[in-house]
């Protein structure tokens, strides 16, 4: 241990006098590296946040969540599109048909429409637009998944009466009451009607799906539907089923489905569906592709940077075997084995490019604070990435220097002697 942290100290001085002695060799060598490392590790750092949100927004649309709606989420590369104009929409009537069939205690059944209201909804002198309306019936909370900062959900005697109770996302009742949780059991008017607040939800942030109920207002479709437009392709009607216990067969699940709403719309047995079955997780799935893509494209920008900068390292390494000739000699008379004078220069190419790496870190560090404010991407260097990053130096620093540190520990003892 004592001659391996001998040699390590060793290397490490030594490489300190290469950069310090040949500044400028050294810099535009290191730069590669620095670059290279930047390059990759900042692609693989905006994919795993990516990803991150990606997941974390199916996770709030429902990950084992199938919505039956009029137009599927991946197109066929030559499916006649204009087909899918012709089916109707997913109606109030159809939900509640399909719910008969389904056993309630198995599966969550609900049906919503999204509507982009052109009205404020207005406390007192505060007022709130650009908001939207989910209009859903009462087994949305168990489908969607929903958390509350105060009050409570709709009941189902409230649903069935229509009654004007709403709950309100946590922006909208921060931009009408100052604290969101000052809205419960007060009244806010929209449409010239007054709806009583009995919910507040908890703040849920942005998503890449602009799925999020921040800037959402809930109410009871059947409330809805007395002075609201619910109808039509600009309300995206959707009947929604969640599984509400563990080890349903989903494969079963979509054939059930399938065959259920054929027999709804009275589908002859030749006849297309006029319906699609979305899953969340044909949005994962039609991703990876676009990962791989951008993974290949920051291992090819990096990788030409490397392959650059393991040039320009060897090139260092030779140059330092050849200015310290006669030191190797000298090593090599006192017993130093080909091994130990091996070592010495791959642990100083090893350190030099590691040197790189924890700058190019460094700066995919300082990219990420400057980046991040004007995205909503929330992107941040994991253990992975940093890990990954000392991984490629080491790499990079072992292939460049093993042909110099070969050929110092191949030299012979007198001739090296000679250049004392």
């Amino acid at each position: 241990m004592a001659l391996i942290s001998w040699l390590l100290q060793e290397a490490f001085v030594l490489a300190k006098n290469s950069l310090v002695s040949n500044k400028v060799r050294s810099l535009l060598s290191l730069l590669g590296v620095t670059i290279g490392i930047f390059s990759v590790i900042l692609v693989f750092t905006f994919i795993d946040g990516l990803e991150r949100s990606i997941r974390e927004s199916v996770q709030s649309i429902g990950g084992n969540v199938i919505y039956i709606q009029k137009w599927p989420w991946a197109f066929g590369e030559d499916y006649p599109w204009w087909k899918y104009l012709e089916r109707p929409q997913p109606s109030y009537d159809e939900w509640t048909e399909l719910k008969k069939r389904m056993d309630e205690d198995k599966y969550g059944v609900t049906f919503s429409v999204n509507i982009f209201s052109s009205s404020d909804i207005k406390y007192n002198k505060q007022a709130v637009s650009d908001f939207r309306i989910i209009a859903c019936t009462y087994e949305f909370s168990k489908v969607r998944g929903i958390n509350f900062l105060a009050g409570r959900y709709f009941s189902t005697s409230e649903f069935n009466q229509g009654q004007n109770v709403v709950v309100l996302g946590y922006t909208i009742a921060k931009n009408l009451f100052g604290e969101p949780s000052l809205a419960l059991n007060n009244e806010v008017v929209y449409n010239g009607r007054k709806l009583k607040v009995i919910g507040v939800l908890k703040q849920e942030g942005k998503n890449i799906f602009n799925s999020s109920l921040d800037e959402v207002v809930l109410m009871p479709y059947l409330f809805a539907a007395k002075f609201l437009t619910v109808k039509g392709d600009e309300v995206n009607p959707y009947i929604a089923v969640k599984p509400l216990v563990e080890n349903i067969n989903e494969d079963a699940l979509i054939s059930r489905l399938k065959m259920e709403m054929r027999k709804i719309r009275g589908l002859k047995p030749r006849e297309e569906d006029n319906f699609a079955l979305n899953q969340s997780s044909l949005i994962e799935q039609n991703t990876k592709g676009l990962f791989s893509v951008l993974s290949i494209a920051g291992w090819i920008i990096g990788g030409f940077a490397i392959l650059v900068s393991a040039f320009g390292i060897a090139n260092i390494m030779f140059v330092s075997v050849k200015e310290r000739v006669s030191i190797i000699g000298v090593q090599k008379a006192l017993g130093a084995t080909k091994l130990f004078i091996l070592l010495q220069f791959l642990i100083e190419s090893v350190i030099l490019t590691l040197i790189g790496g924890l700058i190019g870190l460094l700066l995919t560090v300082i990219a990420i604070e400057i980046i991040q404010p004007y995205i909503d991407l929330k992107i941040q260097l994991s253990i992975s990435n940093v890990l990954l990053a000392i991984n490629i130096s080491i790499l990079t620093g072992i292939v460049s220097g093993f042909v110099p540190a070969y050929s110092a520990s191949q030299l012979d003892p007198v001739e090296s002697m000679r250049e004392v």
